[in-house]
């Protein structure tokens, strides 16, 4: 598997997490709402703590800026991890009127974001295994 090729199954693996988080909303199970929405804010934050500790320090090193797209890209989490904290309190308070709208927000959002970084950031940034193994990457060896 190549290194793009894990990120954007990370990238997919979130959304998979959100959509069955949308269905318990729909639903209003709120328990499993509860617990989805826990693993999904756990997953997506962690995938942006190794794209901001490692891929985004990568780009800046090989982009030599450190303005422009990248602090788009911070910026960006910061947005998303706001709306992922409301829609939590919104979940935690079982509030469908709030969590249905709040969720279609971070739906688009992500997606938008997402897209940026697969069509741009991944192909430009060409990671080695040193930068896979930072990023935890399954199919990253020590040796390779």
């Amino acid at each position: 598997m190549k290194p793009e090729d894990y990120l954007i199954q990370t990238h997919q693996h979130c959304q998979q997490l959100f959509q069955a988080l949308q269905g318990h909303i729909a639903q209003q199970h709120w328990v499993p709402a509860q617990q989805a929405c826990h693993d999904f804010c756990a997953e997506l934050d962690s995938h942006f703590a190794d794209e901001e500790q490692v891929l985004y320090p990568l780009y800046e090193q090989l982009n030599g800026q450190r303005e422009g797209p990248i602090e788009v890209m911070r910026y960006e989490h910061e947005q998303l991890r706001e709306l992922m904290e409301a829609l939590y309190q919104a979940v935690q308070q079982r509030d469908v009127a709030v969590c249905a709208p709040l969720a279609g927000v971070l739906q688009r959002q992500l997606w938008l974001h997402h897209s940026k970084e697969e069509s741009i950031l991944y192909p430009f940034c060409q990671l080695s295994t040193v930068d896979l193994l930072a990023l935890r990457w399954p199919g990253a060896s020590a040796g390779g």
